[in-house]
């Protein structure tokens, strides 16, 4: 058998030439996906800008804060000395002086008893002085005993008893004149007109109320605190009143007053006793509410913080505190006393440490910081 020899097929190299042509267009999508699959670098996360104050050592007392209300040392309820029907009377809100007629009722039966006294008087004056007269001249029969000794003394004795009349009769005026002044019920002091307990045309009885008089420039604040404090507690020494809610932004204003009164008998029921704080005339409204702080304990000496060095969150209170290298360092605290925005810590933080206070609520433990301003103879000075 003979073999015939193959001739190499001439398809051979045009099939090399294709799957060579192929290979760069295979190649590239493979090669835009790995540059695509690869993440661009990150860049370099600047410095945050933050301001700092820093930690402080100092005396504190912790405060107990109580309610109170600003109360007026003058406030009275007007009520009427005579009885009888109104006419007239003060509006609500009406400021008047002391003296100035609150209410007016009606004296018209009072006119007429003030009539009949006057011509009481003037009648028994009248008698007085004809009895007076006689005596005079019995006096001098007598003294020539033209008549008997005991007819003298009887004239002399009706003169006397016409004088003790005129002088009764003169009183019963006096009382009349003094309760008409009474029908016009008069402020006793200067003040407005709070609330008024009697309509016009209304009849009030002796002694009822007529309208409410308070002295809006006589202001104290009254509060009640635990009895344990008197021992801490002293007539002058001062104490805050804040006004508003602590520590919020409806917070008004807190003010450093004396303590004017100390009540230093608690009730049995509540084991409290009453102070009384001395405020600026005209200083804040009747009936305000505050709150008190005053003094729980002595003081003592301690590590503070700005308050706005704290960040408070849910799973614990913490400072940032910058670092020698520039970098925030997270350090927990726990807190304690508030006086004049610093706050008493305990934790890590040492006096002197640099602690920011503003710029600080996105910032991480490690991250890089840029001191911007030093705060802290501004939080000093608050």
């Amino acid at each position: 058998m003979k073999f015939k020899s193959r001739k190499p097929s001439s398809r051979l190299p045009g099939r090399i030439i294709l799957v060579l042509a192929l290979v760069p267009v295979l190649l590239v999508p493979l090669i835009r996906w790995e540059v695509e699959a690869t993440p661009p670098a990150k860049p370099a996360t600047p410095p945050a800008v933050v301001g700092v104050a820093s930690a402080v050592t100092t005396e504190l007392a912790p405060m107990h804060w109580a309610p109170g209300s600003v109360i007026s040392r003058r406030d009275a309820k007007v009520a009427s000395e005579q009885d009888g029907r109104v006419v007239r009377v003060a509006e609500v809100g009406q400021k008047v002086r002391a003296g100035e007629p609150l209410a007016v009722l009606d004296d018209s039966t009072l006119a007429l008893q003030q009539q009949q006294g006057e011509a009481d008087v003037a009648r028994i004056r009248a008698q007085l002085e004809m009895a007076a007269r006689q005596e005079q001249r019995y006096a001098q029969l007598a003294a020539q005993q033209n008549i008997a000794r005991a007819q003298y003394e009887q004239t002399r004795a009706d003169r006397d008893m016409l004088a003790q009349d005129l002088a009764r009769a003169q009183a019963l005026l006096a009382q009349t004149r003094l309760r008409r002044t009474q029908m016009v019920v008069r402020a006793p002091f200067d003040g407005v007109v709070a609330e008024r307990s009697v309509q016009l045309g209304e009849y009030v009885g002796i002694g009822d109320p007529v309208a409410r008089l308070v002295d809006t420039g006589a202001q104290e604040v009254r509060v009640r605190a635990p009895v344990d404090l008197a021992q801490h507690l002293a007539v002058g020494m001062p104490v805050e009143v804040s006004v508003g809610k602590r520590g919020t932004a409806e917070k008004s204003g807190t003010r450093t007053h004396p303590v004017s009164a100390l009540v230093p008998v608690g009730d049995e029921a509540s084991r409290q006793l009453e102070l009384r704080i001395a405020m600026e005339d005209g200083e804040l409204p009747v009936g305000t509410a505050v709150d008190v702080g005053m003094p729980d304990s002595g003081r003592r000496s301690v590590v503070a913080v700005p308050r706005d060095a704290l960040i408070l969150r849910r799973d614990g209170d913490y400072v940032l505190r910058v670092a020698s290298n520039n970098t925030a360092e997270r350090l927990p605290v726990k807190t304690g006393t508030e006086v004049d925005g610093l706050v008493e810590v305990q934790g890590a933080v040492k006096p002197g440490d640099r602690l920011i206070v503003r710029g600080g609520e996105r910032i991480e433990a490690g991250q890089a910081v840029t001191i911007q301003q030093d705060l802290s103879r501004a939080t000093a000075a608050r």
